[in-house]
């Protein structure tokens, strides 16, 4: 029997070493709020126990139970209990003995996520039950209260389980019978309890013992407080935002996205011109672009190649208020008479010389005659001009002309070729139609080849813009 108590501690350690090693880990934070365990280990008692003619001549082996109650992060209280069988001399009774005890745990400073050491103080009480009376027939059985330290270790395992190893001194309090004499005794123990694990009322992965912030919204990312983040600061939780890289400052909604109230997709937090207004085109800033400068943003703009200095109405396009194909805010002479021929500046053309084409010229500029823009429709007033034309030619008959068209350089030279061709021709089918003989008249475009102006002003556009009698042999 004495053979097989020296085995069998070690093979208890090996197994509970065995256990630690296997169990899977988790965080010192989950360890069961109450739990109850199981103890076994090894001890060894004060060689002799004075007055009792007892001799120990071995360690005992120590089983017992334990339970506990997880007070906070630092301190859990405990109960265990524990009986041990001690080997004596040959010529001594074996003694057993019976231990419960109660004391707290301190938990020193974290050694990682799953495992802390601790120190123990308890008292208790101890029974001895001495096997066999004394030479005159007295119970050698005694009791004693006893103080004890433990020093050990704990490592959190799965399911709410704790496995732990202890070192522990205890003594009695008092001579308690025992002639003035003390005992003590020393173990090593180890243990394994499972419980009930520790409330976590939002479910943040944080017990509520510890959560210092209790009412973290589901889905939320914590620290170790169990108190939610907000990487990007923009007021909503991460694991909840949406756009957890917001720029800081920026208004965003409840998913922490950006908000764009004008909906230019430029973001709140940088637009420079937050009250937009709808289909409007915007800059990097997301402000309004006006290409041509008539205050009306592009987008909305239904004109938009209005001249500079053009008035133009809610939709950008330019106003005319007396009719003679020059925008007010350009017009010069803005209250020109419905009819009356104009040049350039919207003031009334001087009057053509008494004979068809001036002495020395080939070529007259047909001033006043004006085109829908980027079409060749006439204006009314342009019809007003050709039908003086028209009574002209009709007074010289000898005189055979070429109607030749241009335009400026505004759009690409194909386009302008194009353009300049259907408007000499517009020209022509009117005079025709107004009774010029059609084998006195051709029509001819040349497009932007044969500028009178500057092509970068206003000014000189509005001039090539324009239609001639060329005189033909």
């Amino acid at each position: 029997m004495r053979a097989h108590s020296k085995v069998l501690p070690v093979s208890v350690i090996l197994a509970v070493l065995f256990g630690l090693t296997v169990t899977p880990p988790a965080r010192a934070d989950d360890e069961p709020q109450l739990s109850l365990g199981l103890l076994a280990g090894w001890g060894v008692l004060d060689r002799d126990l004075t007055g009792r003619g007892l001799t120990i001549a071995h360690g005992a082996q120590l089983g017992g139970l334990r339970g506990a109650w997880l007070l906070s992060d630092s301190w859990t209280l405990f109960g265990d209990t524990t009986v041990g069988r001690w080997n004596t001399a040959s010529d001594s009774p074996d003694v057993m003995t019976f231990s419960t005890r109660a004391g707290a745990e301190w938990l020193l400073p974290r050694m990682g996520e799953r495992t802390r050491l601790y120190l123990a103080p308890a008292v208790g009480w101890s029974w001895f039950d001495v096997k066999q009376d004394d030479p005159h027939g007295r119970p050698r059985d005694f009791d004693r209260a006893i103080a004890s330290l433990g020093f050990g270790q704990r490592f959190a395992g799965a399911s709410s389980t704790v496995w732990h190893w202890e070192l522990r001194g205890e003594t009695n309090i008092g001579s308690n019978g025992l002639d003035g004499e003390r005992t003590t005794n020393a173990a090593v123990l180890f243990g394994w309890s499972f419980g009930v694990p520790q409330g976590d009322d939002d479910g943040d992965g944080v017990a509520n013992r510890r959560d210092a912030c209790p009412d973290t919204p589901r889905g939320a990312i914590v620290d170790p407080r169990g108190c939610p983040t907000d990487s990007d600061r923009d007021g909503v939780f991460d694991g909840l935002d949406r756009c957890p890289d917001t720029p800081r400052g920026w208004p965003v909604d409840a998913e922490g996205c950006p908000v764009d109230s004008d909906g230019d997709g430029v973001p709140d937090g940088a637009d420079a011109c937050p009250n937009t207004p709808r289909g409007v085109t915007v800059d990097a800033r997301g402000c309004p672009i006006d290409a041509d400068g008539d205050g009306v943003p592009d987008g909305i703009d239904r004109c938009a190649n209005t001249p500079k200095g053009a008035r133009v109405d809610e939709r950008g396009c330019g106003i005319d208020s007396d009719g003679d194909g020059v925008y007010d805010g350009i017009d010069q002479c803005p209250d020109t008479p419905r009819g009356v021929r104009v040049d350039a500046r919207g003031c009334p053309a001087q009057e053509a010389a008494p004979s068809f084409f001036p002495a020395g010229q080939t070529t007259l500029v047909l001033h006043g005659v004006f085109f829908a823009s980027d079409k060749a429709e006439l204006t009314e007033a342009s019809r007003s001009v050709l039908d003086g034309v028209a009574v002209q030619l009709q007074a010289y008959p000898e005189v055979r002309v070429e109607v030749a068209g241009h335009t400026d350089s505004t759009n690409t030279e194909p386009y302008n070729q194009a353009l300049s061709e259907r408007r000499a021709e517009a020209v022509r089918a009117y005079l025709e139609s107004r009774g010029v003989a059609a084998d006195r008249m051709t029509a001819h475009g040349y497009g932007e080849t044969v500028p009178i102006a500057d092509n970068t002003s206003f000014e000189g556009r509005t001039l090539n813009r324009r239609v001639e009698l060329v005189r033909q042999p």
